[in-house]
């Protein structure tokens, strides 16, 4: 517990205007008309709604949506995102709203700390942040105030990954994750890599695998599933285009890697119809 008190004494990466400004960008995501039809917990705060009528895999989508850009440390795409998915939805637990959402955030949390932990970043510091805004719901008697928690906590935890997160990795890890993120449309085997960094392939590989806990060739694959995922919900690019701009070989090259990791091809993936389960 020592270590877990130490983080949560570190002083929050946000600033207050921070957090004002990225609720601001977000609630311009929504349309004046499409608010009526939804559930809002606040005139200030209207990125968060409960929906439920939507299915399990809808939500979880949306979930591995926010995943993604904690776990590449992309604050912008994170925003950007939740803007442009609005209403957010969470599963319903309970009929009060101070209970639900303080489910909701502690759902959240568990989703966050597995995506900041894919990202590099200690597995202390994510459960110290997310203990500090659950902490902050169960205090509140608010229902307001606790779904205004949920956008700074993924908005802190991203900032983390980014600033901390790969930075407390060796040095070589670090630089080949942001070396793959620079150069994503270009080969990025094992052996490339490697000579770009100076570095022997086995060294690199080796250390990679023993540092993050995924394969070089793996976290390549996900990088460019995630980016192809990004294009195709913020994009009108065809697959063809997507393939290109991703890194992958063909389109056909980009279709199994995207299926393999998301159950769907990218067609299905841009005009996929929710079903309930």
């Amino acid at each position: 517990m020592d270590d877990i008190e130490a983080e949560q004494s570190m002083p929050t990466l946000l600033t207050e205007q921070e957090i004002i400004d990225a609720i601001s960008y977000v609630n311009k995501g929504a349309a004046e008309d499409d608010l009526s039809q939804i559930v809002t917990y606040s005139k200030n705060m209207q990125f968060i709604a409960v929906n439920t009528d939507v299915s399990a895999r809808e939500i979880s989508e949306q979930y591995e949506g926010f995943a993604s850009y904690i776990t590449l440390g992309d604050t912008d795409g994170l925003l950007h995102f939740i803007r442009t998915n609005l209403p957010l939805m969470e599963p319903k637990t309970a009929d009060d709203p101070l209970l639900q959402g303080r489910s909701a955030v502690a759902f959240l949390a568990s989703a966050c700390i597995e995506a900041a932990r894919r990202g590099g970043l200690p597995a202390v510091r994510s459960y110290a942040i997310t203990q500090h805004y659950i902490r902050l719901a169960n205090e509140t008697s608010n229902e307001e105030v606790v779904h205004y928690l949920m956008l700074p906590m993924m908005l802190e935890l991203t900032k983390c990954v980014r600033n901390e997160g790969e930075a407390r990795m060796h040095p070589l890890s670090h630089q080949a994750m942001n070396y793959v993120r620079s150069h994503l449309v270009q080969p990025l085997d094992g052996e490339s890599v490697a000579g770009a960094l100076g570095v022997s392939r086995k060294t690199l590989c080796t250390r990679f695998k023993n540092e993050t806990g995924e394969t070089f060739g793996a976290y390549v694959r996900r990088v460019r599933v995630e980016r192809a995922r990004r294009l195709l919900d913020t994009t009108d690019y065809d697959v063809a285009q997507i393939a290109y701009r991703t890194g992958f070989s063909s389109q056909s090259h980009l279709q199994t890697a995207f299926k393999s990791a998301t159950g769907f091809t990218p067609r299905e993936w841009r005009t996929r119809e929710i079903r309930e389960i």
